[in-house]
């Protein structure tokens, strides 16, 4: 046991000596009582040394007390979560459709997913997150890095992130995960993409899935399991399918939208067929905005388990016990007070 304020216990050399003169203080006004009745002088005398031995005994526990007594203790190893994660986000064009004009754009909707993965791995200690947006291509918006820097990728994913942030417009799934499979460490022994798109196929210019994409998602996916690197996906989009409003500058509604061809308004189809086969090949699993449940614990799941032996400061290496010295001094003060103050 040491003491935070150990200098608090040279005052138990000074409580003998103090209590001593209190007594012959208090005894000699009790004198004239023993001079007028001599028979109550050893019941007065024992009351007095009881009197004193608990006042003694309860100065001495506050004193400890006061000087903050910590014992030392073990701290058991820590249990971190550690592992990459690639945020890879769909920027293309149908990425800004909205049910209706003022309403949140598909990409609007995906931030907070992203916000929300970002903080729950910050919770669990040595995550590194990257952020790439993809069109035909994908580019880093941030390189992989660690939770010291998440506040950046906050930033980045608030302010960076956005439709057409990577140049191209066709939307292709096959490539940008090519593309990012090799951002991952060589050492990372967990790795995971998470892939947030509206499925809408748009391949050089054709709305399908076209032969060349077939293959570079089948590439993409063997890759993947050859790299042990897990897929999940999160699909954001209307089901009926949503336009892409027109504004003007002042950032009114022209009641236009953008069109493929005169006369004919881009619709783009929320599709999951693609999602749902990349997530389910990869070990991962599909999910809907507007069914996340279970998305955290998913991920987690998928996160190595690491123990540290934490490092404390001093003061975290003990553990302060001056509340036992009060509560022992409890019993001495309900005697104390009965017999000497209660009567």
């Amino acid at each position: 046991m040491i003491f935070e304020n150990p200098d608090l216990l040279w005052l138990l050399l000074a409580l003998p000596a103090f209590l001593f003169v209190l007594g012959v203080w208090g005894w000699r006004r009790k004198r004239k009582v023993v001079a007028i009745f001599p028979s109550v002088f050893n019941n007065l005398w024992k009351k007095q040394l009881e009197k004193y031995i608990l006042a003694g005994v309860l100065m001495a526990l506050l004193v400890f007390a006061l000087a903050l007594p910590k014992v030392a203790y073990t701290a058991p190893p820590v249990e971190q979560k550690s592992g990459e994660i690639i945020m890879l986000v769909d920027v293309s064009g149908s990425m800004a459709a909205q049910p209706e004009p003022y309403a949140s754009t598909r990409m609007d909707r995906a931030k907070p997913i992203l916000l929300d993965i970002v903080e729950r791995m910050e919770e669990l200690g040595q995550v590194k997150i990257g952020l790439y947006g993809f069109t035909s291509i994908a580019r880093s918006h941030v390189p992989i890095i660690g939770n010291e820097d998440y506040s950046y990728l906050e930033e980045s994913i608030r302010k960076v992130l956005g439709v057409y942030s990577v140049a191209g417009g066709s939307t292709s799934m096959g490539n940008p995960i090519l593309n990012v499979l090799p951002k991952f460490s060589e050492d990372a022994t967990s790795k995971t993409i998470i892939l947030v798109s509206d499925g809408d196929p748009f391949y050089w210019g054709v709305s399908r899935v076209t032969d060349e994409e077939k293959e570079a998602i089948e590439n993409a996916i063997t890759a993947a399991i050859e790299q042990n690197v897990t897929i999940i996906t999160i699909g954001v989009g209307e089901r009926e399918g949503a336009k892409i409003p027109l504004y003007d500058s002042q950032g009114n509604f022209t009641g236009n939208y953008a069109q493929k061809e005169k006369g004919v308004d881009f619709i783009f189809i929320y599709h999951d067929d693609l999602l749902r086969d990349i997530a389910l090949r990869t070990n991962g699993k599909y999910y809907y905005e507007q069914d996340l449940d279970g998305l955290m614990e998913f991920i987690e799941s998928q996160l190595d388990t690491v123990y540290m032996e934490e490092i404390h400061e001093e003061q975290e290496l003990y553990r302060y016990v001056a509340h036992y010295f009060l509560i022992a001094a409890i019993p001495f003060w309900l005697v104390f007070a009965r017999r000497h103050l209660l009567g």
